[in-house]
C-alpha cells in the first residue's frame, strides 16, 4: 500500500485558503449593498460602521476625561489591506497608530514591542489599544469571504483564520501535516495561530456555522495571547498613563458598502491593566445612534455654546 504523502503546512495553507477564489457575484447593485449590510448587522448583532466607531470613541472617552489630542493609538489588526480601512478611520480621529499586529490580528509585535508601547504614551495620556481578528462578507452574504478591489468573484476572508480551521479540522481527523521549526520565522505565525486554535478544534466543528464562529474563537487565542503580553511587558508602564483596550471582530464588507467593528470588550484601565470601568454597553449604545439622533444632539450641543457665550457678553446697566 502506498505511503500517504504528508504535506508541508505551506502548502496545506495556500490550499486550504485559496481553494474557492474569484466565485460569486462580482459586482455590486443596490439590492447587494443593502443585503450585506443587513447580514454583518443580524449575525455580528452590535457592529458599528467603522466611521462611527471613531466618532463614538471620541465621546465616550471624552466623557471619561480622555482627550483624543493626549491618547497614542495602538493597533493589532491583520496585515490583509481590507482592515486599513477602519484603521485609517481610528487614525483620522487618534493619528498615527503604534502598530503591534500580524496575521489574524495577532500581537506578534510580542513583549519587545508592548514594552515599548507604554514609553511612546504622552505623558499623562492614554494608551488607546485596538485589536481583533476580521471576517469578511462578499456580495452573495457568504461569510468567511470578501470581493476585493479589481477581482473577477469573491475570495477568503480571513485567509489565515480560515486555513487555521481547515488544519484544525485536518489534524483532528488524523491528517498529518508537516510544520516548520517555529525557530524559522518563514511561517513561524501560522504555525502559531493553527496551534492555538487546536484548543477550540471541538466549539468549531460543533458551531451551527463555523464560519461565524470562527472570528469568536481566533478573538479568543487573542485574548490569552494579550493576557501573557500583559502579565510580562507591562511591568514598567509609566505611572501617569492609563489604558484603554477595546477588542472585536472587524467585519470586513465590499468596496461600496460600509465596514464594521463588533466590540466585544471596551476596558478603561490604570497602567498595571486594572480595570477601572468597564465601557461597552455606552459604546455599542453610542455607536449604533441613529444619525439624526446625533445631528439634533450635536445641534443642541452648538446652540447651548452660543447661547452661553452670549450670556456671558451681555452686560447689565442699572
Amino acid at each position: 500500500m502506498p505511503m500517504k504523502k504528508v504535506k508541508s503546512l505551506h502548502t496545506f495553507t495556500m490550499d486550504a485558503a485559496f481553494a474557492h477564489e474569484d466565485e460569486g457575484t462580482a459586482f455590486s447593485s443596490p439590492s447587494s449593498v443593502k443585503d450585506v449590510m443587513s447580514r454583518a448587522k443580524t449575525t455580528f448583532p452590535g457592529v458599528i460602521t467603522a466611521r462611527q466607531l471613531g466618532r463614538s470613541l471620541d465621546v465616550i472617552l471624552s466623557n471619561a476625561g480622555i482627550g483624543k489630542e493626549s491618547t497614542l493609538l495602538a493597533t493589532s489588526f491583520c496585515c490583509d489591506e481590507v482592515n486599513r480601512d477602519l484603521e485609517d478611520e481610528l487614525r483620522a480621529t487618534y493619528g498615527q497608530n503604534f502598530n503591534l499586529g500580524g496575521i489574524g490580528g495577532f500581537p506578534f509585535g510580542g513583549v519587545t514591542a508592548f514594552g515599548a508601547l507604554g514609553h511612546h504614551v504622552p505623558e499623562n495620556g492614554t494608551c488607546l489599544i485596538v485589536y481583533g481578528p476580521h471576517v469578511g462578507i462578499d456580495f452573495d452574504g457568504v461569510i468567511g469571504k470578501v470581493n476585493r478591489r479589481g477581482r473577477c468573484g469573491s475570495g477568503a476572508c480571513c485567509n489565515t483564520a480560515l486555513a487555521s480551521m481547515a488544519y484544525v479540522k485536518a489534524v483532528r481527523a488524523g491528517e498529518q501535516i508537516h510544520l516548520p521549526d517555529l525557530s524559522d520565522p518563514i511561517d513561524a505565525q501560522q504555525t502559531f495561530v493553527d496551534s492555538a486554535l487546536l484548543d477550540h478544534g471541538e466549539r468549531l466543528e460543533t458551531a451551527d456555522n463555523p464560519a461565524v464562529e470562527l472570528p469568536h474563537a481566533m478573538f479568543d487565542c487573542q485574548e490569552a495571547l494579550f493576557k501573557r503580553l500583559i502579565a510580562k511587558g507591562a511591568r514598567n508602564y509609566p505611572e501617569n498613563i492609563s489604558v484603554v483596550m477595546l477588542g472585536g471582530i472587524i467585519v470586513n464588507t465590499p468596496e461600496g458598502t460600509p465596514e464594521y467593528f463588533l466590540p466585544k470588550k471596551f476596558e478603561l484601565c490604570n497602567n498595571r491593566f486594572e480595570v477601572l470601568s468597564d465601557l461597552l454597553g455606552p459604546l455599542i449604545d453610542e455607536g449604533n445612534k441613529d444619525i439624526r439622533t446625533i445631528i439634533k444632539e450635536r445641534q443642541y450641543k452648538e446652540k447651548m455654546e452660543k447661547a452661553k457665550e452670549g450670556q456671558i457678553e451681555i452686560t447689565i446697566k442699572p
